[in-house]
Parts: C-alpha cells; structure tokens; sequence
C-alpha cells in the first residue's frame, strides 16, 4: 500500500505542477522536453536494468511488460526535466547555470534515493551515487541541448 499511495501522491504532484506552474508561452517547449526526456530516462534505466545495477521490485504492469517503473520514467522523471528546462537561466551567468544545473541533479538524485530508501520503487543493486549524479548531469546536458536545439535557441 505505501508504494502504490508513494506513486499516487507522485502523480498528482507532477500533474499538478505542470498545469499550476508551467506558463502557456512555453507550453510547447514542455511537451518537448517531457516527451524527450522520458525517453532518454527510459533507455538510461534499462541499461541499468541489463546490467543488474538496479531493479524495480514493486511495477505497476506485469513483470512480462516491463522490469522498469511505468510512473518514474513516463511522470516523475520527466516533470524534473521539464521544469529545469522551462526556468532554465539562459540569459544569466555561467555560475548561475551551474547552480541550476546542480540544484536539479540534487532534487532528482535525493527523490531517487529516497525511493530507495523509504519504498520498494527502486532498488539499487551495484550502483554508485556519485556516478549517478554525474550521469544526471549528463542527462541534463543532453535534455538541455536537443530541446534548445529544437526552438533553435529562441528560449
């Protein structure tokens, strides 16, 4: 019962923060980036998935379906990407891009690890934090790039 009120209360909150707080002008750039990063967060935790680093012991379709979170990869994880790119800083300094940067890997990393901790959503088997957060911000660099490229910069 506490993964399936644990994905609820993800639901609503993702879902409820892009409606409540993406504004309509970057409409557009949103469904960009959600539809964008759900992919690239698909294919990264399947990866994982291959190689044992991680397993998704409770999921929401059958074990036939799928070993990965159906919510995680297709709600959660993308709402992050959508909102680092929406309020991304383009016009400020490179400090303050860092910090955008960084203060959004952080919130990815401490939702996942607190999954980890707290539910059995996620559970990382032979895993490294600090590789993880490094490849977030991979991630974030490539989100960052394909949809920047995709208005031709005019964000």
């Amino acid at each position: 019962m506490k993964n399936e009120l644990i994905l609820i209360v993800s639901w609503v909150i993702s879902i409820g923060l892009l409606l409540l707080l993406i504004p309509k002008k970057y409409l557009r750039v949103s469904i960009i980036a959600f539809l964008f990063s759900s992919t690239i967060a698909w294919a990264y935790e399947y990866i994982q998935v291959l190689f044992g680093l991680l397993e998704f012991p409770y999921r929401e379709f059958a074990k036939k379906a799928t070993k990965l979170s159906f919510s995680l990869h297709y709600a959660v994880y993308p709402t992050f990407f959508v909102f680092f790119i929406v309020y991304y800083p383009t016009d400020k300094s490179t400090l303050r891009k860092f910090f955008h940067t960084f203060l959004f890997n952080l919130l990815l990393a401490t939702y996942t690890f607190l999954l980890n901790k707290y539910s059995s959503l996620i559970e990382f088997k032979h895993w490294n934090f600090f590789l993880s957060v490094g490849i977030n911000f991979f991630m974030l660099y490539i989100v960052r790039r394909f949809v920047f490229w995709f208005n031709k910069g005019l964000l």
